[in-house]
């Protein structure tokens, strides 16, 4: 799915990379506030996975940065800082703002397509023992 039908969908609002949005195709997503969670468990190697979040530290875009994660979506309204939002340009991250919550978004991705992200190979493995 192009970036822009993914902001339309969440009547999301694009802070930083809006040009990018008719560039980019999405069609995994992970949610988590937990930015090592992302870290620990996420493969982006297609760069076509979004992070949902309700995190507006800084870390939302590190974290996407080294995942090579392309977009990421502020959930619940939040004000995302300047200084976020002016790194997120720097990297070149697509950052989207809406006011819906982590649940709504990711329920209206899955229905519209979007999969899980991939997670890596060990902590699959991890979970198969639990």
């Amino acid at each position: 799915m192009k970036g822009r039908r993914l902001v339309e969908l969440i009547e999301g609002k694009a802070l930083v990379g809006e040009e990018k949005l008719d560039e980019i195709g999405i069609k995994r997503a992970f949610a988590a506030d937990l930015m090592s969670d992302v870290l620990a468990m996420v493969t982006s190697e297609e760069r076509d996975v979004v992070l949902i979040t309700g995190i507006t530290n800084s870390q939302i875009v590190r974290t996407a940065e080294i995942l090579d994660i392309p977009m990421i979506i502020v959930c619940r309204g939040k004000v995302v800082p300047k200084d976020v939002i002016d790194l997120a340009k720097e990297k070149g991250i697509i950052l989207v703002s809406t006011e819906k919550i982590v649940f709504e978004v990711s329920g209206i991705l899955y229905s519209h397509g979007i999969e899980s992200a991939v997670m890596k190979k060990k902590v699959k493995e991890e979970y198969k023992n639990i």
